[in-house]
């Protein structure tokens, strides 16, 4: 028995060995098939209405010159506003030059000369302006951006030039045109002479700037109606924004996501980076993304803004219809960048502890730091009726009766719709919006009495 042990241990030995070859042959002829897993990106929200650009910056009124102190106004529900609008694309601007008027050349442009005022809410970037109409040669780089083009007939030249104005900076450039005095008269001012005439109110600047400081006096204007108008109030119902489209919209990996109630019921859901905070009450919510990208280079005002807008074209979309209205700084020199909501050509201010009204930004080196907006979008339309709205003259009387404030202190005032919201509705209903120089601005019931607008008030 013995003699056959040896032997048998070595066959046993061999197959232990030939079995090994053989399993490491299977392992290395057999590879895994590995699963690669992409980078968590933010999840789009489905559908998602996205806009470009130049759809969101659009001007917010045209105002024709007649000269005489006579000027109407075109809104954009207007025909004449969107024949200007569309033309802009073909207008060419060059032998851009600082330029400096006095105030008496400055009433004789804006009361005397025939002209076309392009007017935008708040100061646009001009490289922005550069996209709506064509720049020829190179601009004043020490102007960043502007709040009013204003074309106007130089008679003893037979030319069309053009004031590139900025109040806030206190900046002017003036250029030549490509448009022809036959076009300006024949085209463009009478497809405005039956807009409705406007009163121009004039805010001069509190000092003259010096050349030395590199800006000059601009002059501010504003536009009131002569008579009353008709104007429409709305009711609308509206959707909201669900809790889960809020966490596919924001969050890279929603499974990621948790909810926290606070003890002022505040809901706040996070991903241990991002957070939502979600105030019920007032239907609205504020996404804040602390993280911070250090970026190469500085990015110009124009790229801000489209940073803004790719962000919100990713992340819910604008479901309503939205406009730029301003960028400035914040205390700690971060971008605020706003978009206004807009029903027609009139934008939306809402009442009480529901905002419905616009799309707050703030980024860093042109990264989203915080943004705010409504839950709550328009839906169905539900209803309207049609009523009168004050005049000019009848607003300033209005002020001055019921003692709401210095009208010598107005800087700007505006039609606009305040919202209200209601049990599945919001009412939509005129007003004035009065801005002031020492005092919040004034939200005044636009409602008028329909015996017509008289011819004083605005002395």
């Amino acid at each position: 028995m013995k003699r056959w042990l040896e032997p048998a241990k070595t066959v046993l030995l061999n197959l232990l060995v030939l079995a090994s070859f053989c399993l490491t042959a299977m392992l290395w002829s057999n590879q895994p098939k590995f699963q690669f897993i992409e980078p968590a990106q933010y999840t789009e929200s489905k559908p998602v209405q996205e806009k470009q650009l130049v759809q969101l910056v659009t001007p917010e009124s045209v105002v024709f010159h007649y000269g005489g102190d006579r000027h109407t106004k075109a809104v954009a529900t207007d025909g004449p506003y969107s024949m200007v609008v569309k033309e802009m694309s073909k207008w060419i601007f060059l032998d851009f030059s600082p330029y400096m008027l006095s105030n008496d050349k400055w009433g004789e442009i804006a009361r005397e000369k025939m002209g076309l005022e392009v007017r935008f809410k708040s100061t646009v970037p001009l490289s922005i302006v550069g996209r709506l109409v064509t720049f020829r040669d190179e601009y004043d780089t020490r102007i960043k951006g502007i709040d009013r083009l204003w074309l106007y007939y130089e008679e003893d030249e037979d030319l069309v030039y053009a004031l590139f104005l900025s109040a806030e900076e206190g900046q002017m450039m003036r250029s030549r045109t490509s448009i022809s005095p036959k076009d300006l008269r024949e085209s463009y001012l009478a497809t405005g002479n039956q807009m409705p005439e406007q009163i121009m109110k004039v805010i001069k600047p509190e000092r003259n700037y010096s050349a030395v400081e590199g800006a000059f006096p601009v002059w501010s204007t504003f536009y009131l109606p002569k008579n009353q108008m008709r104007m429409q109030q709305f009711r609308y119902s509206y959707e909201t924004i669900s809790n889960e489209q809020l966490i596919e919209g924001y969050f890279l990996d929603p499974t990621l996501v948790r909810q926290i109630m606070e003890r002022d019921k505040t809901v706040i859901f996070t991903d241990g980076s991002r957070s939502i905070q979600l105030r019920s009450e007032q239907q609205a919510f504020t996404f804040t993304d602390p993280a911070y990208q250090q970026r190469a280079q500085e990015q110009s005002d124009e790229e801000k803004v489209q940073g803004a807008v790719n962000f919100i074209n990713k992340h819910l979309g604008w479901l309503d219809d939205y406009h730029f209205e301003r960028m400035k700084k914040s205390y700690n020199e971060k971008d605020l960048i706003t978009f206004r909501q807009y029903l027609g050509s009139y934008p939306l201010f809402s009442q009480g502890d529901k905002p419905i009204d616009s799309i707050q930004i703030t980024s860093e080196a042109g990264q989203v730091v915080t943004l705010s907006r409504s839950l709550l979008s328009l839906d169905k339309y539900i209803g309207n009726k049609e009523s009168y709205v004050m005049s000019g003259p009848e607003l300033y009387q209005y002020i001055r009766d019921k003692k709401l404030g210095n009208t010598d202190q107005i800087t700007n005032a505006f039609l606009a719709y305040q919202t209200k919201v209601g049990d599945r509705y919001v009412d939509l209903t005129p007003i004035w919006v009065v801005v002031m120089a020492n005092q919040a601005d004034l939200y005044i019931s636009a409602a008028a009495n329909q015996r017509g607008g008289g011819a004083h008030g605005l002395e």
